[in-house]
């Protein structure tokens, strides 16, 4: 193999960069495809007719992407978090590949407090119950 990828880290960091990147160029090439004629491709949604706590995440990013942040809340409330957290990590995978470290691997390897879990499982309800009942 030409490079073990578990072992390489500035291997990991641009395969972590691009999918970021590239993650962002696919929802807006397909939001201009698809002319702005929203299509689930949620398999929960899909399968149950019920949104899950992500859905509205892309149309959230693409609100962003034009500035409009009120708007990207109306879609799925953690839509503007979770795109700051992605910004942050993309920072930070950057930054560790022109150093030449691991950082960012390093750290998100380590387990989360309890109470830090909890606050993420009570984030994830009110987003669900938010999306469910927009739905109705």
């Amino acid at each position: 193999m030409l490079f073990d990828i578990k072992y390489n880290h500035e291997v990991k960091s641009l395969l972590a960069i691009f999918s970021i990147v590239g993650g962002f160029f696919a929802l807006v090439a397909f939001d201009s495809y698809l002319d702005h004629h929203y299509i689930t491709l949620c398999f929960f949604k899909l399968a149950t007719g019920v949104s899950c706590p992500g859905c509205g995440m892309g149309r959230a990013t693409l609100e962003l992407m034009k500035g409009n942040i009120l708007s990207s809340f109306d879609y799925n409330i953690l839509g503007v978090p979770f795109n700051i957290t992605i910004f942050i990590a993309l920072l930070w995978l950057l930054t560790d590949f022109v150093k030449r470290k691991e950082t960012f691997f390093f750290f998100i390897k380590h387990d989360i407090k309890t109470p830090y879990k909890l606050l993420l499982l009570a984030l994830m309800i009110i987003d669900w119950t938010t999306n469910i009942i927009r739905q109705i």
